[in-house]
C-alpha cells in the first residue's frame, strides 16, 4: 500500500493509537508519533516511539498491520530562556 495513500495514513493513525494506549504511560517513553524511522534518505515512514536512554525493558513489535515501528533514542526536555520575543526582554522563562 502506498504511504501516501488516505488508507495507509488511517492504518498509520490506528497503530500510532494503539501504541499510545500500551506504551504511553511507560517513564521512558517521551513521545509517539508518525514519521521517518531512518534518515529521511531510506524514505521508510512509520510509528516512531521516542525514548529516553535505551530501555531493557521495553519490547516493541517492528511491525503492526503492515505500518513499521521503530525506536527514536532522545531525551527531550524545554528550553529555559527560548520564547516568542527575539529580544529576550519579554521572556521569562
Amino acid at each position: 500500500m502506498n504511504p501516501l495513500s488516505p488508507a495507509w495514513w488511517r492504518r498509520a493513525r490506528r497503530v500510532r493509537d494503539q501504541m499510545v494506549t500500551h506504551f504511553g504511560n511507560h517513564p521512558v517513553v517521551t513521545n509517539i508519533d508518525i514519521g521517518f524511522l531512518d534518515s529521511s534518505e531510506t524514505s521508510v515512514i512509520g510509528v516512531r516511539i521516542h525514548v529516553r536512554g535505551e530501555p531493557a525493558d521495553l519490547t516493541v513489535p517492528a511491525e503492526l498491520d503492515g505500518i513499521p515501528i521503530g525506536i527514536v533514542l532522545g531525551d527531550y526536555r524545554i528550553q529555559s530562556g527560548v520564547g516568542s520575543d527575539p529580544t529576550g526582554e519579554g521572556d521569562n522563562v
